[in-house]
């Protein structure tokens, strides 16, 4: 990779000093006593035993200290994970350190719950060796970090493509399929239980046996589909709305139109009978799957599956996304100092290189891409086969920053968008008419007071 400034990018934040070193460890009439931390987290089961390890680990480098790892797996949206926080925050029970849903990020650094990092980090010589946008500030003070680097991505099952008579897709960033090809092509690979492929006569849409491709269909993992059309959902300064935009529309409905029109795409929401994506995908019922990079972790995993990497589909744009959930020490901590050593451990790679090397995170630490002998170390795996720089990590040059910092976001999906995407995705209204009451409702909200 060439120089880390093509992936250092729009969410870079001035920090202003602030906050407070502690002093470490703790002593009792000469005898050291144990420290306990808890370190909350989320992810799939893969992911809780990548935690795990690393929490192990942690613990034997530091035997005065003993971490209780708070698994709370929760939905992709984060209802269930920020119901929990919302819970402990009121009970005064949150934890000592670990990961926090990005959409409610700066609503409660703003209220204070979170520990002030900047001379931390400054102590520590961290606040130039990672990448950019990893430190989250609110008013100049940085409360958190990104836990990694990730991005939207697309797998795909080398043999059902070769099946399908499908060539293989590019894989350079900048070079994927139209979006018109992606299409076509996803026709070629669906095939119903008397092998008709969609818009062949007989073709019976009730009984398809295999899928062109699945996309994870959550709020975060739209906006590549809409930036590369030149849409949006809610302008960068976050007082006014994209989502009716024309762009926005035709991008959206073309995504619907794989589900209902083309019948290339199954919706997988509650009570489809389908099996998780990457079942299908090393099953050979899909040929492609569109969701973050951190579930290499899970289809790296895979025994035999011949999987690559593509390019997104491209419609007038790439596009690529930075997204992660946020890491931060809770305020209310009894071992701050304790808590900050392992925030530092979980975000570096060379005491925490199993998840980089499984697939679950990109780091974010700036030696790992501009060092050829570290970015070898964590890239250089039957995990991250050919392809992989070329449609993921070079996609990151023109990667946008998850918008976490509108006010209000988390509620405007929750209220407004959320359902009315879920409205397209079943086929009950247009993307024109979903899209346009949403939009006319968030404006009449009186939510779209600007970024924290």
């Amino acid at each position: 990779m060439k120089g880390i400034k093509y992936i250092a990018i729009a969410a870079a934040l001035a920090a202003a000093v602030g906050g407070t070193a502690f002093a470490g460890g703790g002593a009792d009439g000469g005898k050291q006593k144990e420290t306990k931390l808890t370190y909350v987290y989320w992810g799939s089961t893969a992911e809780d035993v990548a935690i795990k390890a690393a929490l192990k680990d942690f613990m034997a480098a530091n035997p005065g200290i003993k971490v209780e790892g708070l698994y709370l797996p929760g939905d992709l949206d984060g209802s269930t994970y920020n119901a929990k926080m919302k819970s402990m925050a009121a009970s005064g029970t949150l934890p000592d350190v670990g990961y926090f849903r990005p959409e409610e990020f700066g609503n409660y650094a703003e209220k204070d719950f979170f520990l002030q990092l900047d001379d931390l980090m400054k102590r520590d010589g961290m606040d130039t060796s990672y990448l950019a946008q990893t430190w989250l500030s609110i008013g100049g003070k940085t409360y958190g970090a990104y836990t990694a680097a990730e991005c939207q991505v697309m797998f795909y099952n080398k043999k059902v493509l070769q099946d399908a008579g499908v060539p293989l897709p590019p894989a350079k960033f900048d070079a994927g399929w139209k979006w018109d090809e992606f299409a076509a092509n996803l026709r070629k690979i669906t095939v119903d239980k008397n092998g008709k492929h969609p818009g062949e006569a007989g073709f019976d849409p009730k009984n398809i046996t295999r899928y062109g491709v699945a996309y994870d269909l959550w709020s975060a993992m739209y906006y590549p589909t809409l930036w590369s059309n030149g849409g949006g959902v809610i302008s960068d300064d976050g007082k006014s709305v994209m989502v009716d935009s024309p762009e926005s529309i035709e991008a959206v409905q073309r995504l619907a139109d794989l589900i209902n029109k083309d019948h290339t795409m199954p919706y997988m929401g509650g009570g489809s009978g389908l099996p998780a994506p990457s079942v299908m995908l090393a099953n050979g019922q899909l040929g492609f799957w569109v969701t973050g990079q951190w579930a290499l972790l899970e289809v790296g995993g895979i025994k035999d599956l011949p999987f690559g990497f593509a390019a997104l589909p491209i419609q007038k744009k790439p596009a690529q996304i930075y997204l992660s959930g946020v890491n931060v020490v809770f305020k209310q901590t009894k071992h701050p100092e304790e808590a900050w050593m392992l925030q530092k451990w979980m975000m570096d790679p060379s005491k925490t290189l199993n998840l980089y090397t499984s697939g679950l995170w990109m780091p974010t630490k700036l030696a790992y891409y501009n060092d050829p002998a570290k970015l070898t170390e964590w890239t250089n795996n039957p995990v991250h086969p050919a392809g992989y720089k070329e449609a993921v990590l070079d996609s990151m040059a023109i990667s946008k920053n998850e918008p976490i910092k509108i006010r209000n976001i988390n509620q405007i999906w929750g209220d407004y968008l959320n359902p009315a995407f879920e409205s397209i995705w079943i086929g009950k209204s247009s993307a024109a008419d979903a899209l346009k009451d949403a939009a006319a409702k968030v404006r009449a909200s009186g939510l779209l007071v600007g970024t924290y």
